[in-house]
């Protein structure tokens, strides 16, 4: 399941960057059930199944690139539906978002990979200051080591990597930042619910994963690099010039906790719920003397400057979808999420029951999404049969 959102420059924190919902794992599962399956003619069938074909660099090429998808994303908002209360204001909202996620395998551990998204919305709300703005979102690098875990409990695989975001997004650029790295692992564990011929219902995989992520920016608050100022007044009415683009500090660490499952309902059919808790740590406003009448006040550096400006702050993601491989080259995929705030607008903490929950907010959005399974597109291209050597044709 992907997720739009320009706002904090997020949209998908998958398990495997290869593939945003079940992995590159699960849909090759998919297929190896689906082909073995159509060879035997159907459960029950007591054909005897074709030998595998021996490994060769088709199929060496094929495995390295597994994973590799382009996808285009569909959204709305749900007040845009008109789904749930209404907003003080009504602000529709259609974005399309297309995303290429390239993977390369060096072995069956090693990987890296990209990811490179662009959007454009439709409407005119306010997440972009032009109307119909061209957006593109900050590249994604990892490299990552993967392995299975089934000494420990069969059926766990677990993966370890390094990811870098690079500032070619609008909002990293504005606030400075260099680059953004930081670990990241997780684990996954699949419980078998029927045998490996059973058609419906097959398996449900349990995911846990936590990232850490570190800005390395200019500066506390966001500068755009200091090529960027503007003329303001400071509290004694005395003109300057300044290149802060907010005064709100720019997030340096963050730690992301995923927790998702995914149950396999046929070999084509995937329906999965996950959230994920965004825990962001911000940098303190640098303290300064200040006069008044009873002398000079500086105060603390773990003391806010006032009650809004604590340095931590929390945000909650919920996604549920459904994912559906209409062939093994393309994947349509329906969903909801929700992105917000844990403190709703009214300054109740969200919870999961009343009237601030994490499972709606105004700026919710429905989805639906086409995925190009680039890996299969390329073992369709490679496996077409070469036309013979001149010679070969002269001799028939």
């Amino acid at each position: 399941m992907l997720y739009t959102g320009a706002r904090a420059g997020r949209r998908d924190l998958p398990f495997d960057a290869c593939d945003g919902r079940a992995g590159a794992a699960a849909r090759a599962a998919r297929r190896g059930w689906r082909r073995r399956h159509r060879r035997r003619g159907g459960a029950g069938h007591t054909q005897p199944a074709a030998a595998p074909p021996r490994p060769g660099p088709r199929a060496a090429a094929t495995t390295r690139r597994r994973g590799s998808t382009l996808s285009l994303e569909q959204s709305v908002t749900t007040q845009t539906t008109d789904v749930g209360d209404t907003p003080q204001s009504y602000v529709p909202l259609y974005e399309l978002w297309l995303s290429f996620r390239p993977c390369w395998w060096f072995d069956s551990h090693f990987s890296v990979r990209a990811r490179f998204d662009y959007t454009k919305e439709l409407t005119n709300d306010q997440t972009t200051t032009l109307y119909r703005q061209d957006v593109l979102g900050d590249v994604w690098t990892d490299g990552d080591y993967a392995t299975r875990l089934d000494s420990l409990w069969d059926g766990t695989r677990g993966e370890v990597g390094l990811r870098v975001l690079w500032p070619t997004s609008l909002g990293s650029q504005a606030a400075g930042t260099y680059f953004t790295a930081g670990p990241r692992g997780s684990a996954d564990h699949r419980f078998d619910l029927a045998g490996p011929d059973v058609r419906w219902w097959s398996d449900l995989t349990v995911s846990l994963g936590v990232n850490y992520l570190h800005a390395f920016s200019q500066s506390t608050t966001p500068t755009d690099y200091g090529t960027f100022s503007y003329t303001r007044q400071n509290a004694d009415g005395v003109s300057f010039l300044s290149d802060q683009v907010s005064g709100q500090p720019v997030v340096r660490d963050e730690i992301q906790v995923l927790l998702r499952a995914a149950l396999q309902v046929t070999p084509a059919l995937t329906v999965s719920l996950f959230g994920v808790v965004f825990n962001d740590w911000h940098d303190q406003a640098t303290p300064l003397s200040v006069a008044t009448a009873t002398g000079m006040v500086t105060p603390g550096t773990g003391t806010p400057v006032s009650a809004t400006d604590q340095p931590f702050s929390v945000q909650t993601w919920f996604v549920a979808g459904v994912d559906y491989d209409v062939l093994d080259e393309l994947t349509l995929s329906a969903g909801y999420y929700n992105l917000a705030n844990a403190i709703a607008p009214d300054g109740a903490t969200r919870g999961l029951f009343g009237s601030a929950t994490i499972w709606w907010s105004p700026d919710a959005r429905f989805t639906f999404t086409a995925t190009a399974n680039l890996d299969a597109l390329y073992d369709d291209v490679s496996a077409r049969p070469q036309p013979a050597p001149q010679s070969a044709r002269a001799a028939r």
